[in-house]
């Protein structure tokens, strides 16, 4: 074979391999492509799976609550009043005005007393000099012990009268003793204040207490820490939980009723002191009865449902709150002990939806 047949040989050759890679990586990228899409199919199907966290349903023995109304009290309350007379300079606060232990309320004028503090101080300053010298001469035994120690004496003394004009322009300033609420004004600017006149009287709401008169036939059965749900008509109804700080052991000797304290965290001061409160303990019969966690009850549309997690699926189970126990909550409806409920991501799921188990809070 000549070159020039040589040339186009290896010419045909080089195009037929050229087109077997070609046709090479187009397989390649065919079978990549469906791999990916299937690969693709498979994430958005597990997408689709809403993450849920569940709990298991429970029977167990709770005692059933018992109602009793109460009154809202303040955790404290004061009457400030001042501890010297004089006459009022300042008064920065008014009523209703939410104050912080150790502000000022009112500021007394000090102009005496810081004269007479300056005529004390001038005379301790020469006490102290008499008993500096005093010493010296003890020491030269040239005055007895027993002068010494009434040179002393009079230093003490005078020591003492500097501290009590001292403690008596601090009281000048008349400050709050705990965090709360004004309630009353008692004086004003330019009112002369009497020793022991009221300035200002203030509470504190940040924590309430409410009392609530306990029959005889119940008393027996509370302690202190035991919880109490109160709740709070004027409010809407809000519901919080508190616990029992104080059994008072005297009845009222008519109504043969205990009063019992009840103590609830209050810090965005919506319960108000004298409002009336239902206060809820456990202290009847025991009932036997099918438990949850509370966050497994959503509230919609004036009905309250559960979702049940069964074979990767939810299932809405529409029930009825009863019994509260510490977290848990009686349920009365079509529900079993044993199964699985959602408690966390219920809120975004719908019946019969696909879901995926990431937790448990049993």
């Amino acid at each position: 074979m000549d070159k020039s047949g040589q040339r186009i040989l290896c010419s045909r050759n080089k195009r037929g391999s050229y087109l077997l890679l070609c046709a090479g990586i187009a397989a390649f990228h065919i079978i990549a492509f469906f791999f990916l899409s299937d690969r693709s199919l498979l994430a958005q199907g597990q997408m689709h799976k809403a993450p849920v966290v569940v709990s298991r349903v429970v029977q167990m023995d709770v005692r059933q609550p018992v109602k009793m109304v109460g009154t809202v009290f303040p955790l404290r309350e004061s009457i400030v009043a001042g501890e010297i007379e004089g006459l009022v300079m300042e008064f920065p606060v008014k009523r209703g005005d939410s104050v912080k232990k150790g502000q000022v309320l009112a500021k007394l004028r000090t102009t005496t007393l810081e004269i007479q503090l300056k005529g004390a101080k001038a005379d301790e300053h020469l006490a102290r000099i008499k008993y500096q010298r005093a010493k010296e001469l003890h020491e030269g035994k040239t005055i007895s012990h027993q002068e010494l120690d009434e040179f002393e004496t009079r230093l003490v003394a005078q020591e003492a009268v500097t501290e009590g004009v001292e403690d008596k322009i601090g009281k000048c300033v008349i400050t709050a003793p705990f965090d709360g609420r004004i309630t009353e004004e008692s004086t004003e600017v330019g009112q002369w204040l009497k020793k022991g006149d009221s300035v200002v009287s203030m509470l504190q709401l940040d924590s309430v207490k409410v009392r609530v008169s306990v029959p005889e036939k119940y008393i027996l059965n509370l302690n202190v820490g035991d919880e109490s749900e109160v709740n709070f008509p004027a409010l809407g109804g809000i519901t919080r939980t508190g616990r029992i700080v104080h059994i008072v052991p005297q009845a009222d000797k008519r109504a043969r009723a205990f009063p019992v304290y009840v103590k609830i965290d209050n810090k965005d001061e919506a319960i108000k002191s004298g409002m009336f409160a239902e206060a809820i303990f456990e202290m009847g019969s025991l009932l036997s009865a099918t438990m949850i966690l509370k966050d497994a009850i959503v509230r919609r549309g004036g009905g309250e449902f559960i979702y049940l997690a069964v074979d990767g699926k939810v299932t809405e189970v529409s029930i009825q709150a009863g019994i509260a126990h510490e977290n848990l909550i009686q349920i009365i409806g079509d529900v079993k002990p044993g199964v699985d409920v959602i408690v966390r991501g219920n809120e975004r799921v719908r019946n019969a939806q696909d879901i995926q188990v990431t937790g448990r809070m049993d």
